[in-house]
């Protein structure tokens, strides 16, 4: 099924105000100003892509390769606009790093036959048409911890990966890895959001402490030292992505349950952009590249057995006000788990990967 909606955002205003002379009986039209000038919304062209049912964890994209990593497997894009099936069925894939346009690691859980999860770190060199499980130590005393997110740095050829209360590198793509903030074993709950710098020197990665508090570290690479960032969302609250300007590198943008905050001067100081939003997760963000003050986000009400409504909201005005439009589809999934941005035909597209709704295109105006 492919289904797509409209929105054309139009203003129409008209006023005429008829006034009654005191005892003459006679009518005369008052010409009222002007309204101020809107600026008209951007359509919002929404298509379904497929893959219905899936839980989309994350969406990742390598040299015009998009991939979709899910709860059951890596997903695809094919030439035509539709998914199939890249491997690891069966296996929730909670993070990827792609390497190269072939070689991709998929870290993965699986419940074991004893009903407890299983941490499988899973590689691939000819573009998920074979995997095989690798031989790696993420923890300590030889039990693997979750890896929950990953990001490779090209320049240093370094992998990066977060777990419950640590980021690490690995040398050699997977196989070891050794703590380069935080502890192995430590407690918490999942560091899910992982970004690095353009010039390399600064990594970031967060998700939710100890106490349900929202917590994300801001690490030096040159320094090895972290600051810690607290209390910018109401809690309970969880970071689910951090995201560079692409025209500022001193401006970063964090989403959470709870809303969206910026840095204008690299961590220093925060402001709301979306808040008052009653904790509604918002896993990503987009920022348009040809107008930076226009960014694109959509929520998830934490709800993991009924339908919900598919809500887009952007802003023209770097946060001051937002707009929004409600997909019509009725028992629909449409609750927003992952997002990315891509350039296809020389137009930028945003994909939304859905909670048990499969994944959504969207062309940017």
């Amino acid at each position: 099924m492919r289904v797509n909606r409209f929105l054309a955002a139009c203003g129409l205003w008209l006023g005429v105000l008829l006034v009654t002379a005191c005892g003459g009986g006679s009518t005369a039209p008052v010409q009222q100003p002007p309204p101020p000038p809107v600026s008209p919304a951007p359509p919002v062209e929404l298509s379904f892509q497929g893959l219905d049912g899936y839980i989309i964890n994350e969406l990742y994209q390598h040299n015009g390769v998009l991939l979709a990593a899910s709860d059951d497997g890596v997903h695809r894009q094919t030439s035509s606009g539709g998914w199939t099936g890249a491997g690891l069925e069966g296996y929730d894939v909670m993070a990827m790093s792609l390497l190269t346009e072939q070689h991709w690691l998929a870290s993965t859980v699986k419940t074991n036959q004893e009903g407890f999860p299983a941490y499988l770190l899973f590689e691939s060199f000819n573009g998920g048409s074979d995997w095989h499980e690798i031989d790696y130590q993420f923890g300590m005393a030889g039990e693997n911890e979750a890896i929950f997110a990953m990001h490779y740095d090209a320049v240093a050829q370094l992998v990066y990966a977060t777990g419950i209360d640590v980021l690490a590198s690995s040398s050699d793509m997977g196989q070891t890895w050794k703590a380069v903030h935080g502890d192995f074993g430590g407690f918490g709950q999942p560091k899910t959001a992982l970004t690095q710098s353009a010039d390399g020197q600064t990594i970031w990665y967060g998700g939710q402490g100890a106490i349900e508090n929202g917590i994300f570290y801001q690490y030096d690479v040159a320094s090895e030292q972290a600051v810690a960032h607290t209390d910018l969302f109401p809690n309970p609250s969880s970071i689910k992505a951090i995201r560079y300007a692409p025209d500022d590198p001193q401006t970063v943008y964090v989403s959470a349950e709870g809303g969206i905050v910026r840095s204008t001067d690299h961590g220093q100081s925060w402001q709301a952009v979306l808040d008052n939003v009653n904790f509604r997760f918002y896993f990503d963000l987009i920022i348009d590249p040809d107008a930076p003050e226009r960014i694109y986000t959509a929520g998830w009400a934490k709800n993991f057995t009924e339908p919900q409504p598919l809500i887009i909201e952007w802003t023209d005005d770097g946060g001051a006000s937002w707009q929004q439009y409600q997909y019509p589809e009725q028992d629909f999934f449409g609750g927003v788990r992952s997002m990315i941005l891509v350039e296809e035909n020389q137009q930028q597209v945003i994909y939304f990967g859905l909670f048990k709704g499969g994944i959504m295109r969207m062309p940017l105006p």
